[in-house]
């Protein structure tokens, strides 16, 4: 075994400090030119060796080009050392390996440590992994159970770093390694952490990445600022202690604050179930239509329709109301979903885990839940295509089903006679079942028009919202109504661009189809209009100002208060809310006019605050 290497002197590390600044950044090609065999492969040059084993990413960003988070693996720009920081790849060094320039691979002095750590505890708790051996493990041995992985290292590290030189060792790190977040390599990270990119880090920030690398899901700045902070010291300690920076610049970067993109956490945190959507229906994209965006390499980038701020203000709004009602509404689930009259999803909330760590399941998009008297708007439609107003009359007296089973309204009342306009304001379930006998076909029909693809039983049950839909049908079907007639198809992308930022895909301009004609969707519009003013929907009602115009809306509420929602329109967007148990155990007092209503009124008033 090699004599091990002292601890450097000052002189030693002043010479150390020039061999960094010199050879490393002085442009010198990233690559040599000639072939690499590297684990049995060959590889035409470090690119080659760059792109192996790179899992496939996609990067969303807002419809205005704002950073929403990303799915797989997410890289920024791959960047040279040249344009990297000094700073940068010194921290790393005096971190992660200060004898870096001096070993041939595998630094034994600290391998010797780790094994004897190691040999009494089991794991290897103590580090003693090269640059070098950090990178074989990033790119090629990261399957490998840590005692072959690491026999493979000392095994090949010296050919490793032989074949390739020590900076591209470094080059292939710091463009491939992961910092949390989501984030693949160094650019990536200043751009999800700081807004920036990485040819633009300060020290302090430099040295922040750098200490999040041991653990960087626990370590990042958006999940410990404290922790982050902490280890950005260490690391300032150490490029002290080596000779990189002196003392007093270490001690002044401490005291920096950094300014983190909390708006970018924020977004990703709040946009875990639209990512995960985004990434399936991209992958089935990738599949049918673009074969090379399946293929593992360089991060795709998806513009998608949702708005950032709208969706900040629709986590904002459903925490704060959940938050206040907390003791009727328990642990239950929410679903929100806002749209614009063309079908752009401009907020979309898939539950309450909304960064979906641990909970996958979109219920905005997946969940199958009875609506309720939300359904009614179809009942409705139907009837004013048949020639009904609102000033016509319905008997709301009392009625059974054909089985004998009492059909009940929620208010307990049974005028024999009321206003189309009053019985779908009060949500006459009578009213809305003797519209529905001998016409479910129709209604049936008008939902499938309007969008809704979920199985229907053409029954007498479609009075009471008793067929399972998902919001984001219900929801278009009330944007179609919003709009004027024409019907919605709710989408998410804008256009996707490939690793080059070449256009793989475009939404477009959509020839517009009527569903509905102009005069019963007015109509409509004044049925849903009055749900909010004298209706069961009170507590969704905005002023003038946040409606910006007219806003209408329904709610709906299922048996035992299982589910409850409110769909409506307000100021060129339509929101759709459902609140209820996964297991679909009853809540307590939580029907659409209160928690889903309550929810609707506070994200539709900070909407317009934005419109501003």
């Amino acid at each position: 075994m090699p004599r091990p290497i002292p601890r450097p002197s000052f002189l030693r590390r002043a010479a150390l400090s020039l061999a960094l600044a010199i050879p490393l950044l002085a442009g010198l090609p990233s690559a040599p030119a000639r072939a690499f065999d590297l684990f049995g492969e060959q590889y035409r040059s470090v690119n080659d060796v760059l792109a192996h084993n790179r899992g496939q990413g996609v990067r969303f960003l807002d419809r205005q080009g704002r950073f929403l988070g990303s799915a797989g693996e997410s890289y920024g720009d791959t960047l040279p050392l040249e344009k990297l920081p000094k700073h940068l790849i010194q921290g790393l060094i005096a971190k992660e390996d200060r004898r870096f320039l001096e070993h041939d691979g595998i630094d034994f002095q600290g391998l010797a440590r780790a094994l004897a750590v190691a040999v009494t505890s089991g794991r290897f708790s103590q580090g003693g992994s090269t640059l070098t051996q950090q990178t074989m493990k990033i790119i090629f041995l990261n399957d490998y159970d840590r005692w072959s992985r690491k026999a493979y290292e000392i095994y090949s590290a010296n050919d490793f770093e032989e074949q390739l030189g020590k900076k591209n060792v470094l080059y292939l790190y710091l463009n491939r390694a992961y910092f949390g977040f989501g984030a693949y390599g160094v650019d990536a990270a200043a751009r999800v952490y700081f807004g920036k990119p990485a040819t633009q880090l300060s020290l302090k920030e430099s040295a922040m990445l750098i200490g999040l690398l041991p653990a960087p899901s626990r370590l990042n700045p958006f999940a410990d600022p404290e922790k982050a902070d902490a280890k950005a010291g260490i690391v300032l300690d150490a490029m002290a202690d080596v000779g990189f920076i002196t003392k007093r610049t270490a001690e002044t970067a401490k005291r920096q604050r950094v300014m983190l993109a909390a708006a970018n956490k924020t977004a990703a945190l709040s946009t875990g179930h639209f990512r995960g959507t985004a990434k399936a229906r991209f992958d089935r994209f990738a599949k049918e239509r673009y074969a090379d965006a399946a293929r593992p390499g360089p991060t795709f980038t998806a513009r998608t329709t949702l708005d950032r701020d709208l969706q900040i203000a629709a986590a904002r709004s459903v925490e704060t109301v959940l938050a206040r009602r907390a003791k009727a509404v328990g642990d239950a689930e929410v679903g929100l979903v806002a749209l614009d009259g063309d079908g752009e999803i401009l907020a979309m909330i898939g539950g309450r885990d909304s960064s979906a760590r641990r909970d996958h399941f979109n219920r905005a998009v997946q969940a199958q839940r009875q609506p309720g008297s939300a359904f009614k708007l179809f009942v409705y439609l139907a009837a004013l295509e048949r020639g009904m107003t609102p000033a016509s009359t319905v008997d709301g007296s009392r009625m059974e089903f054909t089985d004998g089973r009492a059909i009940r309204n929620v208010d307990g009342r049974y005028p024999e006679q009321l206003t189309l306009a009053e019985a779908f304001a009060h949500s006459s379930n009578t009213a809305s079942a003797r519209l529905t006998r001998g016409h479910a076909v129709e209604v049936a029909a008008v939902a499938r028009r309007l969008g809704v693809e979920s199985p229907l039983d053409a029954d007498l049950g479609l009075a009471l919202g008793v067929s399972e839909v998902s919001l984001m049908e219900l929801t278009q079907a009330y944007a179609t109504v919003a709009n004027g007639g024409f019907k919605v198809d709710g989408h998410l992308f804008q256009r996707i661009a490939d690793p080059r930022g070449r256009e793989i895909y475009a939404y477009g301009k959509r020839q517009p189809e009527r569903v509905i004609d102009a005069d019963t969707t007015a109509a409509m519009r004044t049925l849903l209009a009055g749900v909010l003013r004298n209706g069961t929907g009170k507590a969704a009602r905005v002023s003038n100002a946040v409606a910006g115009g007219m806003a209408g809306g329904k709610t709906g509420t299922t048996n035992d208060d299982r589910d409850a929602w409110f769909v409506g329109f307000a100021n060129g967007m339509t929101v759709g809310v459902w609140v209820g148990n996964d297991d679909n155990r009853p809540m307590k007092g939580v029907t659409g006019g209160t928690v889903p209503a309550e929810i609707w009124r506070s994200f539709v008033t900070e909407a317009a605050k934005l419109k501003r």
